[in-house]
């Protein structure tokens, strides 16, 4: 018998039956069933048979001694006939002869001579002597108890047909049960041997099947232990080699499988490794929080812009409890998860202990596989620092402004006062030469106007603006600006092409205010084109426009893009970065006052205002005005 695993060995249980076991268990029982079967359809039929042998005997022996019997019943013979039931029943095979009259007496009864002339009472008897047809009937003996078969013939007038008597002739039955019960013995015989054979041949093929099978079933107890690696040689050439061969195939993929899970598993763990180190050096803070305000992750930049401690647990606390109700990020996290298609990205002020902190907040939403959201994951980047360095810079800025302003108007109110200056100094002496007069009365004013026109300006630039804004057909107001320009453009040969989109909307603006916009770039661009050129002005909605708003301008709106492209000199880098500045100029005339106004009136406007230049090529104006109320 084949050793079973160890494994296998511990996993056997009362209920547990080896295959083998099972196989020649069910083997033998369907040779039990099937012998049995068989022989008893033999002696059912073999009794069958002998038993209508017996019958077709006990008729022809009745009807032999009825015809014999004939004459002595006619002549009420009865010993001639107690001689012939006693000359019958010498036969071993029969157990009694009787021979009955008319009247139903005994007229002969084989070695019972004092039954003679009496009338049987025994319900076989009666039923065998009013038969007028032979009746068969099954007895058993009163002495020995030996069953057998009652035949009785009716003896009849050949000429009459009457009937004249009976003749009963009762065969035994013994030796048909003694050749049933020795067919039924060498059945059983051949059927033990059978059987026997059967369970060799059950037990030999039960062998060639389960082993095999065994070979299998500890291949899966290695494979359980965690050996993969086994191989499994099985040549059966029929199902289980299929089996073995589909085995190794799936334990080589489950090998492969696991490997590539164990390199999954590694490269997972340096990830997790590299990101909690990652979320403990970054300097900015990283926080999620889940729908239900509880803090999921928080790494230690985050606790210390929050001020919470080191050894506070925080995982599971509610936000609100570790920041407070009335903090803005508080706020911003459940607007966020309200509504994650809001704002994500708002600087906020954080109170951390009397120190305030000004951190710029960004937000993203995890959503799961419908796109409800899971949690908010915050980044916290303090600008603390660079708020004040951009304030520093903007002080700088604004002094270093207010020196170029400075510079600036002392450059310009110089040249006109030195004029008046002069005059003023030779008004004693030269009063009364012919001439200087006039000239005194023609330069002293125009310089006065100068300035004047300088400080109106200024004045323009910086003073609080008052707009009356009401519905505006830009279309009419580019028109406006470059009839102004008509003149001009013709003298210095400048062509002038309008790409103005159709059915361009209303745009809410103070028409005179833009009109100066547009004339001041208008005019800008002719000066930079001396020699002729092109000058093009688009207007069209922009789609794709995508700035920050300022002043009226907010998220949400449609744009409407104007262009000024010529094809003048251009403006080199450096002044590009500087034409928006005040007394920056690049022509040989101007107080460089024309692009600051025409910036602020953008600005004023909700929009935007970009140029771009190419040295040598030309310039392009971008302007962008908010649409919509």
């Amino acid at each position: 018998m084949r050793k079973w695993p160890l494994k296998l060995r511990l996993l056997k249980s009362p209920r547990f039956i080896p295959l083998r076991l099972r196989f020649i268990f069910f083997t033998s029982i369907m040779f039990i069933l099937l012998l049995g079967a068989l022989a008893l359809a033999l002696g059912f039929f073999q009794s069958g048979t002998i038993r209508m042998q017996l019958e077709e005997r006990g008729k022809s022996i009745g009807q032999s001694l009825a015809a014999t019997s004939i004459h002595d019943l006619l002549n009420y013979d009865y010993i001639s006939l107690e001689q012939v039931a006693n000359q019958a029943a010498r036969d071993p095979d029969i157990l009694y002869v009787v021979v009955h009259d008319k009247e139903a007496r005994v007229a002969g009864y084989s070695n019972k001579p004092q039954l003679q002339g009496r009338v049987l009472s025994d319900e076989v008897s009666l039923r065998a002597a009013a038969a007028t047809a032979p009746v068969i009937q099954k007895v058993v003996g009163e002495e020995d108890k030996l069953p057998g078969l009652d035949i009785a013939i009716p003896v009849v007038l050949p000429e009459s047909g009457d009937r004249w008597g009976t003749v009963r002739v009762c065969l035994s039955l013994e030796p048909m049960y003694r050749q049933i019960s020795q067919t039924v013995w060498i059945i059983a015989a051949v059927g033990l041997a059978a059987l026997g054979l059967g369970i060799l041949v059950a037990a030999w093929g039960a062998r060639r099947v389960t082993r095999p099978l065994g070979d299998l079933v500890g291949a899966t107890m290695e494979a359980a232990r965690g050996n993969l690696k086994q191989k499994i040689v099985v040549n059966t050439r029929d199902e289980v080699e299929v089996l073995a061969f589909n085995f190794s195939l799936m334990m080589g993929k489950i090998l492969a499988h696991q490997e590539q899970q164990t390199a999954q598993l590694a490269e997972i763990q340096r990830l997790q490794d590299y990101t909690q180190k990652l979320l403990s050096t970054m300097a900015d803070g990283l926080l999620t929080v889940v729908t239900d305000g509880t803090v999921a992750t928080i790494n230690p930049a985050a606790r210390d812009l929050l001020g919470i401690s080191r050894a506070h647990a925080v995982k599971g606390s509610s936000l609100a409890s570790l920041v407070g109700h009335d903090c803005p990020l508080q706020q911003f996290v459940l607007e966020i998860l309200k509504n994650p298609s809001a704002i994500r990205r708002q600087e906020m002020q954080i109170d951390r202990e009397g120190d305030a902190r000004t951190v710029l907040v960004s937000a993203s939403v995890l959503n799961d596989e419908d796109g409800r959201p899971l949690e908010a994951i915050l980044n916290l980047h303090d600008i603390t620092e660079r708020k004040h360095l951009e304030a520093r810079i903007r002080q700088s800025e604004r002094l270093a402004a207010l020196g170029t302003l400075a510079a600036g108007m002392a450059h310009e109110i110089r040249n006109p006062l030195s004029a008046i200056k002069t005059f003023v100094q030779l008004l004693p002496r030269k009063i009364d030469k012919p001439g200087f007069l006039e000239k005194f009365n023609r330069t002293v004013p125009r310089e006065t106007n100068r300035i004047n026109l300088l400080v109106e300006e200024l004045l323009e630039l910086s003073r609080e603006p008052r707009y009356n804004y009401e519905a505006t057909d830009i279309k009419v107001l580019l028109e406006q600006s470059l009839d102004m320009l008509r003149e001009e453009l013709l003298q210095r040969k400048i062509q002038c092409r309008r790409e103005i989109q159709d059915g361009l909307p209303l745009v809410q603006a103070d028409a005179n205010q833009l009109v100066k916009a547009f004339h001041n770039l208008s005019s800008n661009a002719v000066q930079a084109m001396p020699a002729g050129g092109c000058l093009t002005i688009r207007a069209f909605i922009d789609e794709k426009a995508d700035v920050s708003g300022e002043g009226r301008a907010a998220a949400g709106h449609q744009w409407m893009a104007i262009v000024f492209e010529d094809t003048g000199e251009g403006i080199s880098r450096e002044g590009l970065a500087q034409i928006f500045n005040p007394f920056f100029t690049t022509k040989d005339t101007g107080t460089g006052l024309g692009l600051p106004i025409t910036h602020k009136v953008i600005t004023e406007h909700g929009g935007h205002i970009d140029a771009e230049s190419i040295p040598g090529r030309g310039s392009q104006f971008y302007i962008r005005l908010p649409l919509g109320p």
